[in-house]
């Protein structure tokens, strides 16, 4: 049987305050569920720069720049889907680079063991961290107090910027820089985007898979569970994916796009 080709559509994405068209191609053939971050990462991105350009007109710019990597201390929460991608990206990186990262991952998780930070419940208010209202917040704050780095942060800036996950592209502060290195501690203005692509994933991927557990520490995404690895492995529907995905996002609409 001969394949079918690809076929070129227009995706239409509509939320509160933000509508955006996208041309994209979707392949005939099944597929796993991280061939669409190509078109995720791009929605992420042009939905932070919608946020940017809305406070740009009202006189706050965004601080963020190369160089600037406190951020990359935080505890980054990203979709299964992308942790995923991201093991795939380091498998693939040639030696002794491959090496070199996976070290790093391995320190990391080293050091935030032993220091108890996931094993506390956190529930009284810390002095360290003023600003921490939550138990959640307040293991935020402890993870970030050890200034245990992203594996993929040199020289204070990312190494994989192209392929950075989405809620790294998400946030983006107008407070000056050496305010977001006191995180906790003085309070930080990020800008608030019309829609968060990566929490879209995340919800995607429990209904598309089945999991349950919708986003984890980036440090972890070299660990994998053969179950939740082969759900989220397995070829599916290419559009019936992006109508899931797309309607975790907003209202939607797919046209066929002429060609010819």
């Amino acid at each position: 049987m001969t394949a079918q080709p690809p076929s070129p559509v227009r995706i239409t994405l509509r939320t509160p305050g933000w509508t955006v068209q996208a041309h994209v191609t979707v392949p005939s053939e099944p597929g796993p569920i991280e061939a669409w971050m190509p078109l995720l990462q791009g929605l992420a991105s042009r939905a932070a720069q919608a946020a940017e350009d809305a406070a740009e007109a009202e006189g706050r710019v965004v601080s963020c720049a190369k160089g600037c990597g406190a951020c990359c201390r935080q505890v980054v929460a990203i979709s299964l889907v992308e942790a995923r991608a991201l093991a795939q990206l380091v498998a693939d990186l040639p030696e002794p680079r491959r090496s070199v990262i996976r070290t790093r991952f391995a320190d990391g998780l080293n050091r935030i063991g032993e220091s108890g930070v996931l094993a506390r419940d956190f529930p009284d208010a810390a002095p360290e961290a003023p600003l921490a209202d939550t138990a959640h917040q307040r293991r935020g704050a402890a993870w970030f107090g050890l200034g245990v780095a992203c594996p993929f942060l040199e020289d204070e800036s990312c190494s994989i910027h192209a392929d950075r996950p989405l809620v790294c592209r998400e946030y983006l502060v107008t407070s000056p820089a050496p305010v977001c290195s006191r995180l906790y501690r003085e309070p930080v203005d990020s800008l608030d985007l019309p829609v968060r692509i990566s929490h879209a994933l995340a919800h995607a991927t429990e209904k598309i898979a089945g999991v349950s557990v919708a986003m984890v520490p980036l440090m972890t995404a070299l660990q994998s569970t053969p179950a939740i690895d082969a759900a989220l492995a397995e070829p599916r529907d290419m559009i019936e994916m992006l109508e899931v995905i797309l309607g975790e996002i907003g209202d939607w609409r797919i046209d066929g796009v002429e060609t010819g």
